[in-house]
């Protein structure tokens, strides 16, 4: 089975948010399959994750990041 991926961008804040969100929609009591809800328990460990890689990574650059680290290089036609 082919899986397609995709890369995103988004800050640690934004990163906090979804996993408030997720946070918020697994703990509302409904009638739900628990099966139904394992890709949001998936996506919640993915992002947890990447959170504590971007906290490592700001850690260990110590807060110097520039721009080009974060959004990588953009072309002169893009911009």
């Amino acid at each position: 089975m082919n899986v397609s991926t995709a890369t995103i961008k988004f800050s640690r804040q934004e990163i906090e948010t979804l996993l408030n969100a997720l946070d918020l929609a697994l703990s509302i009591n409904l009638p739900i399959d628990e099966e139904f809800l394992k890709p949001y328990h998936s996506v919640k460990k993915d992002l947890n994750d990447i959170r504590k890689q971007l906290i490592d990574g700001e850690q260990e650059s110590n807060g110097h990041m520039t721009k080009e680290d974060f959004y990588g290089d953009v072309c002169q036609n893009c911009e």
